[in-house]
């Protein structure tokens, strides 16, 4: 399978709801806990909200 990730940070804009990622974070499955591992406090004090995109930066 081949994928295309051109424009991939400039496409995924989409607002990380904390509450969904505090769901994620508390799963029992070690893969989907690990997916958004929390910001540091600097990066989240610097951006007004986290993106999916902005994970991958």
């Amino acid at each position: 399978v081949t994928y295309q990730a051109d424009q991939f940070l400039d496409k995924n804009k989409d607002y990380v709801v904390a509450e969904h990622q505090a769901l994620l974070n508390n799963s029992d499955c070690p893969f989907v806990a690990t997916l958004f591992p929390p910001l540091s406090e600097e990066t989240s004090k610097s951006s007004k909200f986290s993106s999916i995109g902005t994970r991958f930066k």
